[in-house]
């Protein structure tokens, strides 16, 4: 392509999106639009700083930052004391760190062990570690000792209750203990489940503990009496949170959910996936396509219901006032906000991404937000102020071909500049295009990336005077025409037809002409007079041929079918009809001499296309035998003795009868017995001679035609 020719084309692309705004798709005859203006749309891009809104705008996101940097591929537990200290459980190295302002120190190291919870109690911390399975007790003065080792190998959840003590949540299989501060340990219940991985205490000092295989949210009352609150039907109950108003808020996965991170444990380590026991693994999991997490609100009176669903694996659950909820999940790193006020119901905004695949913990003052990380280990805050770098990079659009970008455009306030690249692999590489330097006309420009299958832009955020907002970005571009194809053509049996869909004539035929329809009428038939056809959708009419076809254009433009046929042994094709709309036609065949032909259906995209873009594809039918005309009788009369011969040029004989003397029609078989041939020889023998004067023959070919003959004549 040109320069000048590519320019133009471009330009006439710009115009037309302009025009066309948020369309869709208007069909190949002119460019398709690629439009993204909702969250879920944005949602399947990478937000960096950005955050994406329940209304489906990217606006500039709260700064993340990292606090400490744990040195540790997995970290799986976080606790906050009141004075801003945190502390930190790795996985696989199985430390606890202690951050201070700016200062972190290592307080425990049970390598190669996990930490899977903590807790602060009166200015003790005890650390959960797996699969050694004990609870590690960290004094004030730094020392520290193991101050429960129970006979399960796994403790993934400690909580403290209104008098101190210390409930252990352990698993495989299912238990819950309760430790004083000396160390006196009690089973308070064995649930009916794998594991326990959740307990949490409520304003009114009432214990809830959350199990796996199955999912169950328990309650504990007086004397430690367990009851089921509910059962949401999912695998794990990953997290629960008690608001000030005494509601709970509770995250439940379902068997499909997002791996753990690799545990970074040496040797047969068995992990919970989803709160599913998977068995030995020491790396992480791909997510399974039927991933799913669901939050749900219980009351204090033990209602539930749901309020919202993710793909997400939510690992973890904060509440951030009283209207909303912060949402920790994988694999991409994200944090959500959901509303809980009753006008905003279950609205959910992506507050930030994280550099990491897992936020597995979150701790929260109101002000100040902490997460922990995994993939890699990490403590990051989450502040109020904006983020420094805010870009939004969009999913791949794949044209299915080669395609020729046209003009990009976007829709908000502030200011925002726009960058594309293209190339030919799925993900982009080092293959695709750079990308094109940032454009910050919102009206729209052309795309100056070479012509390829997949395109890739990306938005920068600046804030300003004006908060930027980004509503919509729509990608204006001409995909390559595809050729269609006809994928089947069916040869009906000869004569049979069938009925016009919607037609006053019950006799109108689907797929024939109407001059042809005309012309086989009997004279003075009424083709609307009740008895003049033959009722129901198929039927027969000798001399026709019906013959269907499917075809398919991958561009899904509209379709124009000409058909052709030619004589088998002949070269030439003769053109039979164009211009057909219906993939159904119904031959006249008498006007044509009997013989056996071939036909072939071209489809073409005309009507969706400029006269250079045009394309066809054909396919050709199986051979098709004509023959409209019956066969030939011939009889010798020897005394009470006919004999019979009947022939066909063309076309197999099906059927011999006769009749003597207007009685009923008999059948005759063949001689050899079988009716295989063209030719066939038949016998009939009379009462006596002059009774072939009466004797009346019928002989049928396999195309349905016939003919009659008189033995006397």
């Amino acid at each position: 392509m040109t320069t000048r020719f590519r320019t133009s084309a471009l330009s006439l692309l710009a115009a037309v999106v302009l025009f066309a705004g948020g369309r869709a798709h208007i069909g190949a005859a002119g460019p398709s639009f690629w439009t993204v203006a909702s969250q879920a749309g944005f949602l399947q891009g990478t937000p960096t700083g950005v955050s994406i809104d329940d209304a489906g705008r990217l606006v500039v996101a709260p700064l993340v930052s990292v606090v400490a940097d744990l040195t540790a591929p997995q970290s799986w537990s976080l606790a906050r004391t009141a004075d801003g200290t945190w502390f930190a459980g790795t996985g696989g190295t199985g430390r606890v760190l202690r951050g201070r302002g700016a200062q972190v120190d290592t307080i425990l190291n049970v390598e190669p062990s996990a930490i899977h919870a903590l807790a602060v109690v009166n200015g003790r911390v005890f650390a959960a570690s797996s699969p050694d399975g004990r609870v590690h007790i960290i004094e004030p003065d730094g020392s520290s000792r193991v101050f429960f080792d129970p006979a399960e190998s796994y403790i993934w959840a400690l909580a403290a209750d209104q008098q101190g003590r210390l409930w252990v949540g352990a698993g495989h299989p299912a238990v819950i203990y309760r430790v004083d501060a000396a160390g006196t340990s009690q089973v308070v219940y064995r649930p009916s489940a794998r594991h326990v991985v959740s307990l949490a205490m409520d304003t009114t000092g009432r214990m809830y503990a959350g199990t796996d295989t199955p999912a169950r949210l328990y309650r504990f009352g007086d004397a430690d009496r367990p009851f089921v609150v509910f059962e949401p039907g999912l695998t794990e109950l990953r997290a629960i949170v008690p608001s000030s108003n005494g509601t709970l808020y509770v995250a439940a996965l379902s068997s499909g959910g997002d791996a753990a991170p690799d545990t970074g444990m040496t040797g047969s380590v068995t992990i919970i996936v989803a709160g599913t026991n998977t068995g030995t693994a020491s790396t992480t999991t791909p997510a399974t396509p039927d991933r799913r997490s669901t939050i749900f609100r219980v009351t204090p009176d033990g209602t539930w219901d749901a309020l919202w669903e993710t793909a997400d694996a939510v690992y973890d659950l904060a509440v951030r006032d009283t209207n909303s909820l912060l949402v920790a999940t994988g694999p991409a790193g994200r944090l959500y906000q959901v509303s809980t006020a009753p006008a905003t119901w279950g609205a959910a905004t992506l507050v930030n991404t994280v550099d990491a695949k897992q936020i597995t913990r979150l701790a929260t003052d109101g002000t100040r937000t902490l997460a922990l990380t995994a993939n890699p280990g990490r403590v990051v805050a989450v502040a109020t102020a904006p983020a420094q770098v805010s870009s939004y990079a969009s999913p791949v659009r794949d044209a299915k071909t080669t395609a020729q970008w046209g003009s990009i455009r976007w829709e908000g306030v502030g200011s925002v500049a726009l960058q594309t690249r293209s190339g030919n692999t799925h993900l982009p590489d080092d293959s695709w295009s750079p990308w094109a330097a940032p454009t910050p006309q919102a009206s729209g420009f052309a795309i100056t990336n070479p012509s390829a299958r997949f395109l890739q832009w990306r938005a920068t955020l600046t804030p300003g005077t004006v908060a930027p907002v980004v509503t919509s970005v729509t990608v204006a571009y001409l995909p390559r025409n595809l050729r269609p194809v006809v994928s089947e053509i069916t040869v009906h049996p000869p004569g049979v037809v069938f009925q016009r869909p919607f037609s006053s004539d019950e006799g109108a035929i689907a797929g024939l002409d109407e001059s042809v329809a005309v012309a086989r009428r009997p004279p003075g038939g009424d083709p609307t007079a009740p008895g003049t056809s033959v009722a129901g959708r198929r039927m027969f009419s000798r001399g026709l041929q019906t013959l269907g076809w499917k075809a398919e254009d991958p561009d899904a433009d509209r379709l124009l079918f000409a058909l052709r046929y030619r004589l088998e042994g002949e070269a030439a094709w003769s053109v039979l009809r164009e211009g057909l709309a219906d993939p159904l036609f119904v031959w006249d065949t008498t006007s044509v001499p009997d013989g056996r032909y071939l036909m072939r259906v071209t489809a073409s995209d005309t009507l969706s296309n400029t006269p250079e873009r045009v394309l066809a594809g054909d396919r050709e039918s199986t051979a098709i035998d004509i023959d409209n005309t019956p066969p030939v009788i011939t009889m010798a009369v020897t005394g009470t003795r006919v004999a019979i011969r009947v022939t066909d040029a063309h076309s197999g004989v099906h059927r011999v009868d006769y009749s003597l003397g207007g009685q009923t029609w008999q059948l005759l078989r063949p001689l050899d017995g079988l009716e295989d041939s063209r030719q066939e020889q038949f016998e009939v023998t009379l009462p006596t001679a002059a009774d072939a004067a009466r004797l009346v023959l019928r002989a049928s070919d396999v195309m349905q035609n016939v003919t009659s003959a008189v033995a006397g004549r």
